[in-house]
């Protein structure tokens, strides 16, 4: 049987397609289809019609070599960070593992307390978490296992957005409330060991769960935050009955730098009445004192209210930080009990070194060396 000369030039055009890069692959299918048209093998309607076919598939091989080297390209963004911490960072994204783990060797003299003196260590805190954002949202979570059971730090979701030439965001979930200085300040950046005697306590909480805002200048020479929530979170959930609201604003009668600078807070909170009564207790060195000096408990009340006023101030390697805290809770049965409390605390480093101000709180030092 004899083959067409027509017939031989499409199983050649088609081996050699076969064989060639796509590019090629397709050019090649066109010159056959102008040769058998010439030839009249093949209709102009036919033509058109494999042309146009042709031509489609050439556009979907050039979306699909685009779209592998866009996820190429996107693949070899990804930034990974090992200077001071672990963080991976692509386009639109980010993760970053989070922990510490801070141990206290104590020893304790009990004088006139009546206890046991106290020699030996404590884990303070041994927290493990992940936080990052996708996009505009960020996320955290970080737990403490420091006391053998696990307690939830943070557990939010966050969004940040510019209003107005202005930063804005809020947070759902538990995190920092709208309230005091030195109970936001990070335990990695303290000057002390410990904090006041109010800060972070039932006279000055410090995270809750529910909804927090925020609004600053971009610098942050100004910043308010306001928060709605309704207790810790303990085992998954809360069990307090008491909302609370609270508010803090702070702005900066002097800056020339983030070295040198003044700032002054203030702050108000209110809590709604619950069916737990309130307490207060501290001890006044560690954790393992056996006697707690200061306890105050009130059994039934109306809710209670409190302010802070504070004060920051930084030039050069010296920085100033006091804070003034008043909470009154109001007593059903009884006279309204409050308490007040104030910290002072100066500091100077001897080898230069500023300590970091960042979005209206203290944020640790940077070695010169």
């Amino acid at each position: 049987m004899k083959l067409k000369t027509s017939s031989l030039l499409i199983a050649g055009a088609l081996f050699g397609a076969a064989v060639l890069p796509a590019q090629a692959n397709n050019e090649a299918m066109m010159d056959l289809l102008k040769v058998l048209r010439d030839q009249g093998t093949i209709t102009e309607a036919n033509y058109d019609l494999l042309t146009n076919a042709a031509k489609a598939d050439k556009e979907s091989t050039e979306a699909t070599k685009a779209k592998v080297a866009k996820v190429e390209k996107d693949a070899n963004k990804v930034k990974i960070t090992t200077k001071g911490k672990l963080k991976f960072e692509g386009e639109d994204w980010s993760f970053q593992p989070i922990g510490r783990v801070m141990w206290d060797a104590i020893d304790t003299d009990e004088d006139s307390s009546g206890a046991d003196d106290f020699q030996g260590t404590e884990l303070r805190r041994a927290r493990l978490g992940f936080q990052g954002k996708i996009y505009d949202w960020g996320y955290k979570f970080e737990g403490d296992f420091a006391n053998g059971d696990t307690s939830i730090k943070d557990a939010n979701i966050s969004y940040d957005t510019k209003l107005k030439g202005m930063k804005a965001g809020f947070k759902l979930g538990q995190s920092h409330i709208g309230y005091g200085l030195n109970t936001k300040i990070s335990s990695k950046y303290m000057t002390f060991m410990d904090r006041p005697l109010f800060a972070d306590s039932n006279l000055s909480p410090a995270r809750e769960s529910g909804v927090v805002a925020s609004l600053a200048e971009k610098d942050y020479k100004w910043a308010l935050v306001t928060s709605l929530t309704n207790g810790t979170l303990d085992g998954g959930s809360t069990e307090d009955n008491g909302s609370t609201f609270a508010a803090r604003g702070s702005f900066l009668p002097y800056k020339k730098d983030k070295t040198h600078l003044v700032q002054i807070g203030a702050g108000f909170l209110t809590k709604g009445a619950n069916n737990d009564k309130f307490s207060y207790k501290q001890r006044l060195v560690s954790h393992k004192d056996h006697k707690k000096w200061l306890d105050t408990n009130v059994a039934e009340h109306d809710g209670s209210n409190a302010y802070t006023l504070d004060a920051l101030g930084i030039y050069g390697p010296f920085h100033a930080m006091a804070e003034y805290n008043d909470y009154t809770i109001e007593a059903k049965n009884a006279k309204d009990v409050d308490t007040t409390g104030y910290a002072v605390e100066l500091g100077y480093f001897i080898t230069g070194e500023s300590i970091k101000w960042k979005k209206g709180y203290l944020s640790g030092i940077t070695p010169k060396s």
